[in-house]
Formats: structure tokens, sequence, C-alpha cells
């Protein structure tokens, strides 16, 4: 496998053209590569015609290395026997990432639910103790636009389960898997197909790193069967079977990592803070401090017992169990387009419910699910349902409530991403209150 430097002259077809597609192009033409490039969206070409050869061709074309963008299917592709039989050709710009850092230190987390959130906490308590340290990957920088030469940095690194699935190069001087539910099983499959994606973040620890594996939502024991069967080292991979809650008075935690289900994540931090010899004081500090990120679990207003929150991440139901099990009184705001094989189980949370509004065009499908085990009303939109709540909640001014939209479901049925659908959330809350 190439680093960056070694790229001078190889011929690439770099597919894909989001963010991680430009930073990739933008990297290899400075280091002189050959490149052509392509995607099936219209609008990403015409944004970079002018800078780069656009191929339209491109499966007639014999490449070097073919960089692919990890939102892509090679296997549904309408051109999947060219990306098939160019199999041991495709790369990622993660694998090119490791292959040009040297001897930094780089912390990957991955994780159902969750790993911005603890990638954010990694970064801030390193950053805290005034350490040079960088935040990317799947968080949103690419990687190829960190200072990969920087060789005092330390890379905080969130890595999906797409990008798992293609890379080849992984390593790293700490690995986190914080949680696997069913998830993106339209593209993995099978629950173990991606089990086994999620687990790759273990294949490049350093002799010297340290892992940590969180089993305690592990039922049935699928991802402990399957970590048991991998042949790398596992010595220094640390298992988490228990939830380990810290002794810390609730003001020192910040509300957005409040729950049982942070648990283990301030744990984890705790654990590195020791490994990298921050102090006590700094770690607590941290998630003192801890501002959550936009779209999890966002407090949006708080007006008299009116409490609003924007959890429009929460894109599958053991994400938006965190913040059931957090609130009381709620008026959740549920549905959009189901993941494959997701299952929703309120019957331990209907007492925080007070009602749920179903929006999205999968209504029948959300329906059955809640099975009448809550009050619950149909809406169709994410308009319908606040203005309802709303007009229900006023009804009962002198209780504390939650109007709380996490809809336990993707986007794509209403919205472009989950942040329109979220920063949607946010303007009907300032124009109606």
């Amino acid at each position: 496998m190439l680093s960056l430097e070694q790229c001078r002259n190889k011929k690439f077809l770099v597919f894909g053209l989001g963010i991680s597609g430009k930073a990739t192009l933008s990297q290899l033409k400075k280091n002189k590569a050959n490149v052509e490039c392509w995607d099936d969206n219209q609008k990403l070409r015409n944004e970079i015609r002018e800078v780069s050869f656009l191929n339209k061709n491109w499966f007639k074309n014999n490449y070097d290395f073919i960089v692919i963008s990890p939102g892509i299917n090679i296997y549904s592709h309408v051109k999947n026997s060219f990306f098939l039989r160019n199999k041991n050709k495709i790369i990622t710009d993660l694998d090119l990432f490791f292959n040009s850092v040297k001897d930094q230190k780089i912390i990957l987390v991955t994780g159902t639910n969750g790993k911005s959130t603890m990638c954010k906490l990694i970064y801030d308590l390193i950053k805290n103790s005034n350490k040079k340290v960088y935040l990317g990957g799947n968080y949103g920088t690419p990687v190829l636009d960190l200072p990969y030469n920087d060789k005092t940095a330390i890379f905080v690194i969130e890595i999906s389960s797409y990008q798992l699935d293609y890379s080849s190069r992984l390593h790293s001087s700490v690995s986190v898997l914080l949680n696997v539910s069913p998830d993106h099983l339209e593209r993995h499959k099978n629950i173990k197909n991606y089990i086994l994606a999620k687990l790759k973040i273990f294949r490049g620890l350093a002799d010297n790193g340290v892992g940590f594996l969180d089993l305690t939502n592990d039922k049935d024991y699928l991802i402990f069967k399957n970590f048991k069967l991998q042949k790398y080292n596992k010595k220094n991979i640390k298992l988490i079977n228990k939830v380990n809650k810290i002794p810390l008075k609730k003001n020192l935690i910040s509300k957005n990592i409040t729950g049982p289900h942070f648990h283990n994540f301030l744990f984890i931090v705790l654990q590195l803070s020791k490994l990298f010899k921050i102090s006590n004081k700094i770690y607590i500090k941290t998630i003192k401090n801890f501002k959550g990120l936009s779209h999890r679990q966002e407090i949006v207003k708080i007006k008299n017992n009116l409490t609003f929150i924007n959890d429009s991440k929460a894109t599958n139901f053991s994400s938006t169990v965190v913040a059931l099990e957090n609130y009381k009184n709620i008026h959740w705001i549920v549905g959009g387009q189901p993941k494959d094989k997701d299952s929703i189980n309120i019957l331990k949370l209907k007492n925080n419910i007070i009602k749920a509004y179903i929006v999205g065009k999968s209504v029948a499908v959300f329906k059955k699910k809640i099975n009448k085990n809550i009050n619950y009303e149909i809406n169709y939109t994410i308009k319908n349902a606040f203005l309802s709540s709303l007009e229900n909640a006023k009804k009962n001014k002198n209780l504390e409530q939650v109007i709380l939209l996490s809809p336990a479901a993707a986007s794509f049925d209403q919205f472009k991403n989950f942040e329109d659908r979220g920063n949607h959330f946010k303007e009907l809350v300032r124009e109606y209150l």
C-alpha cells in the first residue's frame, strides 16, 4: 500500500466527489498523481468540472488505484462488474492517510450510536491538556485535510462501518468500539457482516496500544462471539462487560452526557486521561463543561416549564432510547425512513412518554411498532407534530414537559439529511416561541 508521497505518476480514479472525495483529489494532485474522477451526481460533478478531469467512460479504463467514497455501494452499483473486477485496486482516503502518517498517535472510534460525542469528548480532553490534537474522519473534516505531516499531532478519528468495510490499512494507538445494534443492514445485508466491519477497528492496533470493546449491549453475545474468532492480537483490548458509573456528583457532569448510556463513555475517557497522563482536574473540567453536539439531544430552548430538544441524529431506536430514558413527560416526535430490521420496544419507557406524534412517509410502520403501548396521533409532518405537541403541552402549564424530536429513523423520506431535519425543528421553535 502506498503513501501520498508515492503517488507520483500513478493512475487514480477518485469515485465519489463529496467532501472526502474532494480532499482526496486535492492531495493526489499535490503529489503529482495522474487523476481522473467521477460522481453519479451531476451537481457534484459540476462543482469540480473546472479543476479536475471528469471521465464519463471511467468504467472502460484501467487504473493503478481506485479511491472510493464510503457511501458508494460497489455491490449494487449499476457498474458493479467494474468494481468487482478491480476490487483489489480499491482503497479509501483512510488508507492513504494511514500510510502517510509516521509515528503520530491515532485514536479511532466507532460504534452504532454516540461515536461523534465520544470523539468530541476525547478531543476536548486532549485539547484541554494543551496537547496538539486534530479531529476528523466521519466526524466532519476529511482525514486528508488533516495535517498528517505534523509529527507532534494526536489524531482523533471517527470511522463509520462503511469506511471500515472498504479500508484495508488501519493503525492506531487507541481503538474504541462503543456499541453495536442493527444499522445500515441494507448495505451490510446482516448483523454479522455489520459486526465484522466494526471489529476491523482493532485490526491495526499497535502492540503497545490499547483497545476498548463495550459489550454491555451484546445481549445475544454476537459481538463477543465474532470478536473471539478474529486472528489479530487481543491482549491489549479491554472488554467492558458492565456499566461503570463514575463516582462524581451530578453537578460535575454536563447535562449533554448524563444518563446510564453515557457511563461507559465517561469511564473510557477516564482511562484515556490516565493513558495520556492528563490530570483528574482536567478530566473533570472536560466532562463538566462539555457542550454536546448539534442534533444530538441538543437543548434548543427552555421556556417556562417546556424544554425543546433536537435529537434528529437519532436515526435508529437504540439511539432514541437514550433520550427517552433521560427525560420525563415527553411529547415524542417520531418517524421517517425506518432502518432495516430496527425494532422499537417502548414498554419500559412508556411512563416517560405523554404522547407520540408520528411523522414521515412510513406512518403505518411506526404505528404498528408503537402498537397501542402509548398514546399517539398521526401528523405526517414535523410542523404539524410540533404545533400539536405545543398545544397539548400548554394544557398543563404547571407540569415540566419536553417536546422531543428523536425520530428513530433516517430523514431521507422528507429531508436532505438529519441536519436539515433538525434545523427545520429549530426553526419551528424560533418561529412559534
